[in-house]
């Protein structure tokens, strides 16, 4: 058995985050001087964060509240766990809110081989924060191409969980690029037309980042299926992205299509031998469409499906109370 070490560290998080939220790291860190009396509404919520050694890369990890473990997995692939806070704060009152980085991403380790970056290692990396954390057995949520890694490791690990819950995602990487190829096609003339000229000149600059001009017009695209009610609180457009991680899993050719090294994948087949109570969640105005919910929904013995109205791509952003119900009533429910 490999080793792996815990490394934990407490400090103040640089990224400006809501008041509250910064309130909340404030006394989780006895940095807070005021009075803190037992009452019945009052409740000390505690944030704890670290890093796992896995196998030799550093996996950044955070925790919020108590309770039955719930781990959160970020899309991307190459985004960062920030965006979920703070939408997913109110769950910690119940559970213990276990959120990582995935590897070459966000606060975790980067690697010098982005070969390096896969789902089966990415997978390997949420057992690693699951032993060493002596988390036991999770609930695992997994959002965009978080449910997509989610998805592996309930198919490696199922014995692991309790609960699975997959939010706008998909099962195999042809409902995806049919539903990207919707988007695209759902913008304007314009905009389509010169997303299709920089897709054929080639997407990425010599660093391997994505063109501002081609990110812009992607997120232009993508935006009404994105959020739908409200936008977040801060500039999306500013939040970190590995373009590395981005590009070899995803692809480098384009936004609207897996070329990377998830083309082709497919979970149908292994989800049908998957007892785990799932539920499978999106929005009406999502980027994942009915049909790819659907396609989920129904490969899975043990699953409900929850669809989302008045709601884009970012679901707990959009109608963050519905969302919330959803996911507590399920865990709640479902033994």
């Amino acid at each position: 058995m490999v080793a792996r070490e815990f490394i934990i560290r407490k400090r103040f998080p640089i990224k400006l985050r809501p008041a509250f939220y910064v309130l909340l790291a404030l006394i989780s860190q006895n940095l807070y001087s005021g009075p803190l009396h037992a009452h019945e509404n009052h409740m000390l919520i505690e944030r704890h964060e670290g890093f796992v050694d896995s196998d030799g890369v550093l996996i950044y990890f955070e925790t919020i509240g108590k309770g039955p473990p719930l781990m959160v997995l970020h899309g991307g692939p190459g985004s960062t766990h920030d965006y979920f806070l703070p939408f997913l704060l109110p769950l910690s009152r119940q559970h213990q809110l276990v959120f990582i980085d995935e590897r070459g991403s966000g606060r975790s380790q980067q690697l010098s081989d982005p070969k390096g970056y896969t789902l089966d290692a990415m997978v390997k990396d949420i057992e690693a924060v699951r032993v060493t954390l002596d988390l036991g057995k999770i609930d695992l949520l997994g959002h965009s191409f978080g449910g997509i890694l989610a998805q592996a490791y309930a198919i490696a690990h199922p014995a692991a969980l309790h609960k699975l819950i997959l939010a706008g995602t998909g099962s195999s990487a042809t409902r995806i690029n049919a539903d990207l190829a919707r988007v695209k096609n759902s913008a304007n003339t314009a905009v389509r037309q010169r997303i299709d000229a920089l897709e054929l000149q080639g997407i990425t600059d010599k660093n391997g980042a994505q063109l501002q001009e081609y990110r812009r017009l992607a997120d232009e695209a993508e935006l009404p299926f994105n959020y739908h009610l409200r936008l977040p609180p801060w500039s999306a457009a500013a939040d970190p992205i590995s373009w590395e991680v981005l590009g070899e899993m995803w692809g480098r050719k384009s936004d609207f299509h897996i070329d990377g090294n998830l083309q082709g994948f497919d979970f149908l087949s292994a989800l049908k031998k998957l007892a785990v109570p799932t539920l499978v969640i999106y929005g009406d105005h999502d980027l994942v469409s009915k049909a790819t919910a659907e396609q989920t929904h129904a490969a899975l013995a043990d699953s409900r499906l929850v669809e989302v109205a008045q709601s884009g791509h970012q679901t707990f952003v959009d109608q963050p109370a519905v969302f919330m119900s959803a996911v507590e009533t399920f865990l709640r429910n479902n033994p």
